[in-house]
């Protein structure tokens, strides 16, 4: 059968319980298809018609999966999101028919409807069996990582196409030349292996007409290198190529090729009587069973290796990246924080110190009750541990269930562990860092003196807590206010007269000095500014705020300044906060350390 959809109807609505599996999985799609109008249906009434896993139907734009097949025994609330590359090798069954329908969407560019025109449809059924291993062999071509999700379904959808075919069907020499398309041509696609298909050419050896499959072979493997775009002339003369082969042996047989039961041709006495040709039928049906079941086990496991190795070299590339962003975060904190503390020594930056003066006894009370708000953040470093186990609770490995059936089909004892437990357990209360930086460009000069009080109370709110806490200044520059383990002992106002802001410059200094981004404990950002950027600046501040959230830092942004709402496009992460703040910091004192202590309890949930 094949995996085509010719109608022009949209199919029904996914059920509801499935939307977000068939969300994902419309995503999925559109990327491996390099599309982006491709829409999805998932249900068990999904590609019903067609006895697959999935179906593709051009004319709509439209993928089916039918989760009965792709996904058997397992609920929507048991598939996590299969655009994340872990989750596909948890299912890689499933993934595999969704992946055979995205390399349909992106490399079966021929008209179908055409096609059908053209060609007669023992010609047309050629084209399209040679079609599956055609994309399979460019899929694997192009993305060899998910060839193993490929070989973990394919005998299977064979053996789901094959299920309500006749026994006269299967067994004549049309039926057998299907089997060999769908089978063989995949060894020479390279999806599978001829010890995967070992228990079916055993039986070809048997049954099979002497020089079918070399006559055959050369057409699939001159097929699998052609496109559509360029090539469907020959295509074309392949598919009626593989007709005349398939008439010829039939008739030699005293069959009639255009019958779909391989009957007698008209007059003839040749064919395989009923009771043979059901013999054969259960012999073909068993052979691609064990075969099936086998491919599957064996795939599970590729896919396993598959995984590991690239979690391997991802950790290796990620650990890579993080160690050269570490070491230019030091580098740049190293020049930073060489200086003086103020703009001396900075050339870039017009800003200079223009008053200074104690601590008010607001700005003192506004400290204490930020600092209160600090100690009592519910910020916990976490233990993970995993452990596998054969009984719930737990997350179901599916590739687990498969290898315990395939275990015990042999007759093993089932030592499989399908449900795999995550446990946290906390730990001591961590340090506190926290991170000052302070927008000193031309548009937050109606705000230095709240932002000069704002500074002043972060530091001595962190020094009341134990906490370890640097500052810097940025506009056309950086430079520092507060190194670390300093503290203020005066407010000091800067002037803003400075024409950019040095966004990612300030916060790697920041991060090299406090080592925020791969540190531990409690650590805080806080950004003074109205976030009034470039475009440039703009795209660095929201990724590392982004980077923050993933690396449990959290983000306090306080907007000042004619432009100060601006600040709360940056904080679309759980983990950050925004807080306006006014003529008088102290003002917003309660309001600053309560979205502090949310800030840092939220980002230490998420570790």
């Amino acid at each position: 059968m094949t995996h085509f959809g010719d109608s022009a109807t949209l199919s029904r609505t996914t059920p509801t319980e499935w939307l977000h599996v068939g969300a994902r999985i419309g995503r999925l799609v559109n990327t491996w298809a390099d599309r982006h109008d491709l829409v999805a249906y998932v249900g068990s009434k999904a590609a019903i018609t067609q006895g697959a896993p999935a179906l593709y139907t051009p004319a709509t734009s439209e993928v089916e999966v039918n989760t009965e097949i792709a996904f058997a025994g397992a609920t929507p609330e048991q598939i996590g999101d299969l655009t994340e590359r872990s989750q596909q090798f948890e299912f890689p069954k499933g993934t595999g028919a969704i992946f055979h329908e995205a390399l349909h969407a992106r490399f079966s560019t021929f008209d179908i409807r055409q096609a059908q025109l053209d060609l007669n449809p023992l010609e047309w059924e050629g084209f399209y069996l040679l079609e599956e291993g055609r994309i399979e062999a460019f899929g694997v071509r192009l993305m060899p990582n998910n060839k193993a999700f490929l070989r973990a379904c394919a005998l299977g959808i064979v053996l789901g196409d094959l299920s309500e075919v006749d026994a006269e069907s299967i067994s004549s020499v049309r039926g057998v030349a299907k089997l060999m398309a769908l089978s063989c041509a995949r060894v020479q696609a390279g999806v599978l292996t001829n010890e995967d298909i070992k228990p079916l050419t055993d039986i070809f050896d048997v049954i099979a007409p002497k020089g079918l499959f070399e006559e055959l072979r050369p057409l699939w493997t001159h097929f699998q290198i052609l496109d559509p775009k360029f090539a469907l002339p020959r295509m074309y003369d392949i598919a009626r190529q593989w007709a005349e082969i398939v008439t010829k042996y039939s008739e030699e047989a005293g069959e009639d090729a255009q019958s779909e039961t391989g009957q007698p041709s008209e007059g003839g006495e040749g064919g395989k009587g009923s009771e043979e040709a059901r013999q054969i039928a259960r012999q073909i049906m068993g052979a691609l069973a064990e075969a099936a079941e086998e491919t599957e086990f064996e795939a599970t496991a590729e896919a396993m290796e598959q995984q590991t190795t690239e979690e391997n070299e991802e950790a290796v590339e990620q650990r890579a990246s993080q160690a050269e962003s570490r070491k230019q975060a030091q580098q740049v904190a190293s020049k930073v924080f060489s200086h003086s503390s103020g703009p001396s020594g900075v050339q870039r930056t017009s800003s200079r110190l223009t008053s200074e003066r104690l601590p008010t006894p607001l700005e003192r009370a506004s400290a204490v009750r930020i600092a209160q708000a600090l100690e009592r953040a519910k910020y916990r470093d976490r233990i993970r541990t995993e452990s596998a186990s054969a009984t719930p609770p737990g997350r179901l490995r599916t590739r687990a269930v498969v290898q315990g059936r395939a275990m015990r089909a042999r007759g093993v004892m089932d030592t499989a562990t399908p449900w795999n437990r995550v446990q946290r357990k906390h730990v001591d209360d961590p340090n506190l860092t926290i991170g000052v930086m302070v927008d000193i460009s031309g548009s937050m000069r109606s705000a230095m003196e709240p932002l000069a009080s704002a500074a002043w109370i972060l530091s001595e709110a962190t020094r009341r807590v134990h906490g370890r806490t640097a500052m810097v200044y940025y506009g056309d520059d950086v430079f520092p206010t507060l190194k670390a383990g300093q503290h203020l002992d005066k407010v000091r106002v800067y002037s803003a007269s400075d024409s950019t802001e040095e966004f990612g410059k300030a916060f790697q200094a920041l991060d090299g000095a406090l080592d925020l981004l791969n540190g531990s404990g409690a650590r805080l950002l806080v950004v003074v500014s109205d976030g009034h950027y470039t475009a440039d600046q703009q795209r660095i501040a929201e990724d590392f705020v982004k980077q923050c959230d993933r690396a449990g830092v959290a983000v306090l942004w306080l907007g000042a300044g004619h432009y100060g709402r601006n600040g709360e496009r940056y904080c679309s992460t759980p983990s950050s906060s925004y807080v306006p703040i006014g003529e008088s910091v102290t003002d917003a004192a309660d309001q600053i350390g309560r979205l502090a202590q949310r800030a840092l309890t939220t980002a230490g949930s998420r570790v």
